[in-house]
């Protein structure tokens, strides 16, 4: 029988003891026990609890995050930024609805923009009398008609509106008398100031605006008083008869108190003026 060489048989024994089958060969003795491996551990025992403490690591790394709110809608919004009214202010707040009366209440009735019949008077007279009669009725190239002046010829505003309306060749020629035959110094006579005529007005004013520049000359520039019971409580403060009936019908025509025209159709009055008790006023 051949003998194995002593080398072969060491490596035979290392390769065993690896393996844990022990050491020596076929009549060989076994491993010490400092020379056996350690037993692996059995298959599922200790390396669960090891595998669910790495798997369960991450999810503790890794924190948990809340969804997002959904965004407000822009009046919520703007109603969470707007400014709060501050308390001390609540009582001044409760208070306005009652300022609100007392203010609205202590007011004088609105003004409805209108000019009143003096006002536009002044305009007119400005615009197309003050060029001959002076800006404050003083006189120039046409009569003087303040301080008195215009009411000692036409005491009664009949005569008046006649006169301005039809001018002096209306009237009459020259040396045609006119206004009351009783004033001081004389009764006036057409183109007896000068030589200068007075214009006709019929073709460049209304009726209403000859009433409003007449109105205008005789209380403003000469100071005639007229009965509270004349003037009318519009906008316009109208001018009345003494039986309390407008001077002007709707359409802005000169009426007499029965309400029948009171030019007629060649300007001419329809109703005389009457010198001894005047109408409109006479200071």
């Amino acid at each position: 029988m051949t003998e194995v060489p002593e080398h072969l048989l060491k490596r035979s024994r290392d390769r065993r003891s690896a393996l844990g089958l022990g050491g020596g060969d076929g009549g060989g003795g076994d491993a010490t026990p400092a020379e056996a491996a350690p037993a692996e551990p059995a298959p599922g025992a200790a390396v669960e609890p090891a595998a669910a403490t790495a798997a369960a690591a991450p999810a503790a790394a890794t924190p948990a995050v809340a969804p997002e709110p959904e965004p407000l809608p822009p009046y919520v919004e703007a109603a969470l930024k707007r400014k709060k009214i501050p308390i001390w202010a609540m009582p001044v707040l409760a208070f306005l609805p009652v300022w609100a009366i007392i203010y609205v209440g202590g007011l004088s009735k609105a003004a409805t923009g209108q000019p009143t019949q003096l006002q536009a008077g002044a305009t007119i007279f400005a615009a197309q009398c003050a060029t001959c009669h002076g800006s404050t009725g003083g006189g120039g190239v046409g009569r003087p008609l303040s301080n008195g002046d215009v009411l000692k010829t036409f005491p009664d505003i009949l005569g008046q509106l006649e006169f301005v309306w039809l001018g002096s060749s209306g009237t009459g020629p020259s040396g045609t008398p006119y206004g009351d035959p009783n004033r001081e110094e004389g009764q006036h006579k057409t183109l007896s100031y000068n030589g200068n005529q007075m214009p006709s007005f019929k073709g460049s004013l209304t009726e209403a605006q000859l009433l409003e520049v007449v109105r205008y000359e005789r209380e403003v520039l000469s100071g005639a008083k007229i009965d509270a019971k004349q003037v009318g409580t519009d906008a316009t403060a109208a001018m009345l008869w003494p039986n309390g009936k407008p001077m002007l019908d709707s359409s802005g025509k000169l009426i007499t108190p029965d309400g029948t025209a009171l030019f007629d159709a060649d300007g001419k009055l329809t109703l005389q003026p009457n010198w001894t008790e005047p109408v409109g006023g006479s200071g």
